[in-house]
């Protein structure tokens, strides 16, 4: 994606061309400034993967909202990047016969239907401005993509929009429009025409024929194919399979406590737009938020991303050292206080070895100003874990297997608990523990709301199941097999006691102490390697066969039952997707042994080593790095890129089940 926008941002040219050309123009005339106009939409799209530095760089010396009030900039060329809707192409008109720039490069997100540009045209063309518009672009980036392999449509409440009674034949429609349209585009940008599968039945059903219906389209009936570059015999080769899910596949996930660095940060903060806001109190109690956006060029948070968070406290605390380190070595031949003060040195004066230092100064602050960012958010997570007890959470949904209805209602009744994890923590041992008593769920039903604790979600759950008849081994998390179980929970007090003197460890750069001792006991807390499944499911439609314990290997996975019969349900659940490919002869929505066939002449040359999974009604940061370990740890590896409709966490994900259930009969 941010090859596309960049291109964008050079007026659809390759960047070294545009250099390159303006490089042969006078000073006077290079490089090309320009403004960049985007609708809020557009706006997110660039704000998650381009800072502001990043815009003047490629040339941007302002962006505006289309929406804003705009002053004339004459003489400057502008580029509009903004949905296909009638409202943008009223905009844009307007701005063009208001000569508000002087020419005008107009980039739409989503292909422009025939009958807005018809409008575009007759409007230019009675304003007499038309001679201004020097390009009209369909950019198919409709989409977010805040990790390298992970995207998002940018929708909203989307598993509520999806369960709502209310909705229509027409809006459902609609919606499903909108979700293929977004395929099509990440589609287009990743250059590839995969095969599709979804279970029957639902949405990704409906997704699934409507893209293969879009992509057979372009395929065969458009003039210029956008795909034509991947109609060889090694694109064909690379082909990987897009897997369309829906989001009742597994709610567990959606409402797990994690561990990662990641995880925890869009849990406790909901990352947005790649920048997490936190709240921080000052000595005198008062409150004040801090924003920190995440490059995603961030060495350090590539590296620790998907760490465990005591990992990454220890890691943080040894790049702290290795700066202060190097900053004292620069210092001590400068001789000066601070690093401050190395900028002020005369370079002519200083030895080759200082000019050198001295160079290398940009490169430190901003080092300095990265690990002060991971500082502070790692601080603000240890709080958070301390207050709401984390640990302790995350050990027990680990080991549900190990939990009884005894344990559930002690964390329950737990006055240190907060209210929403004390309800997380009930639904996941509801939805794994196979064979649970009716009256033992009325129990703890009756215990969280005694408490006060709103059970609306866990209502609608309950109204869920019962429609869709959803299976222990499809719609829940499992218990946990792995070893461990209460005997981990048992040193959590000890451990979060050694937590409690990392905020004073993590409080600054001078600071000569060391974390490691801290986390003597930290493999107690280390999440198991389980597979959620979402990632069981994508094993099989990859080719291969349910992992270890298959959709049975614990909290982490779908099935509740144990041994060779729970480690086939990923496959037996896969066998009756449809399987589409769209560069094949319709052959109507194949099952069984035909798309065994379907498969089988696909994965020649490792075209199942790659994957596109799409969950439709929202998505999270643990599926999505469960999925990365098992790219990672497959031989040969394998490539898979995460998506859906919407990234939401579990207060977010609790929101809709609450509204659903308040707004249901």
């Amino acid at each position: 994606m941010v090859a596309s926008l960049v291109r964008m941002l050079h007026l659809n040219a390759d960047p070294q061309s545009s250099i390159a050309d303006a490089s042969n123009q006078n000073t006077a005339e290079a490089p090309i400034w320009k403004v960049l106009i985007f609708d809020s939409f557009c706006r997110d799209i660039v704000s998650t993967v381009l800072r502001v530095n990043d815009l003047r760089d490629n040339g941007v010396t302002v962006h505006m909202l289309m929406e804003a009030q705009r002053s004339p900039i004459p003489d400057v060329p502008a580029i509009y990047f903004a949905r296909p809707i009638p409202e943008n192409i009223k905009r844009i008109t307007d701005d063009i016969s208001r000569d508000l720039y002087e020419l005008y490069y107009v980039n739409f997100s989503s292909s422009l239907p025939r009958t807005l540009l018809e409008e575009f045209a007759i409007q230019t063309t009675a304003s007499g401005t038309s001679h201004q518009v020097a390009q009209i672009y369909d950019q198919y980036l409709d989409f977010l993509c805040p990790e390298e392999n992970m995207f998002s449509l940018h929708f909203t409440n989307t598993f509520e929009t999806i369960h709502n009674p209310a909705m229509s034949d027409t809006a459902m429609s609609a919606l499903i429009d909108k979700i293929v349209s977004g395929l099509f585009s990440v589609l287009l940008t990743l250059k590839t025409v995969p095969t599709i599968c979804a279970p029957r039945g639902n949405a990704a059903e409906m997704v699934a024929t409507r893209l293969d219906a879009k992509l057979r389209e372009h395929i065969m009936n458009a003039k210029h194919n956008l795909f034509a570059e991947t109609d060889n015999v090694a694109a064909q080769s690379r082909r990987p399979v897009l897997v369309l899910l829906d989001r009742d596949l597994d709610l567990g996930s959606m409402l797990m406590h994690s561990w990662t660095y990641q995880a925890l940060i869009h849990d406790l903060y909901d990352i947005q737009l790649n920048q997490v806001s936190i709240t921080q109190t000052n000595d005198s109690g008062q409150a004040s938020k801090k924003a920190y956006d995440i490059n995603t060029n961030d060495t350090f948070w590539k590296n620790n991303a998907m760490l465990p968070f005591p990992e990454v406290a220890i890691n943080i605390d040894d790049a702290s050292n290795a700066f202060k380190r190097e900053a004292d070595e620069i210092t001590r031949m400068g001789g000066v206080q601070s690093l401050d003060e190395v900028g002020n040195l005369n370079m002519e004066s200083s030895t080759k070895q200082l000019q050198r230092a001295i160079t290398t100064l940009p490169e430190l602050t901003a080092r300095k100003a990265n690990i002060d960012m991971h500082m502070n958010i790692a601080t603000s997570l240890l709080d958070k874990i301390k207050d709401r007890q984390l640990d302790v959470l995350f050990q027990m949904e680990d080991n549900l297997a190990r939990q009884t209805k005894a344990s559930i209602l002690e964390a329950i009744n737990d006055p240190e608990k907060k209210q929403e994890d004390k309800l997380r923590l009930f639904v996941l041992y509801m939805l794994a523990k196979q064979g649970i008593r009716q009256e033992d769920i009325e129990e703890c039903e009756s215990a969280l709301k005694a408490i006060g604790c709103n059970i609306s979600p866990l209502e609608y759950i309950h109204r869920l199941r019962s429609l869709n008849q959803m299976s222990a081994s499809i719609a829940s998390p499992a218990l946990g097999s792995s070893g461990g179980g209460a005997g981990n929970a048992s040193h959590s007090g000890d451990l979060l006691g050694k937590f409690s003197s990392i905020s004073n460890r993590l409080a600054g750069l001078t600071d000569n102490s060391s974390l490691g001792s801290i986390f003597s006991n930290v493999r107690n807390l280390l999440p198991s390697h389980k597979q959620l499944p979402v990632t069981s499911i994508v094993e099989s439609a990859m080719g291969g066969r349910a992992h270890g314990g298959g959709l049975g290997a614990g909290l982490r996975s779908a099935a509740t039952g144990g041994g060779s019969s729970s480690s086939s349900a990923a496959a037996r659940m896969f066998e009756d997707f449809i399987h589409l490919d769209p560069k094949q002869a319709r052959r109507g929505n194949l099952a069984g042994s035909n798309a065994n066939a379907l498969r089988g002449s696909l994965a020649s040359d490792g075209a199942t080593q790659e994957a596109i999974v799409f969950v439709i009604g929202g998505g999270n940061y643990i599926e999505y790095q469960n999925l990365m370990e098992f790219a990672q740890r497959s031989t040969p590896r394998k490539h898979i890129v995460y998506g859906s409709t919407d990234i939401v966490n579990a207060s977010g994900f609790l929101a809709q089940l609450t509204r659903l259930n308040d707004n249901t009969p």
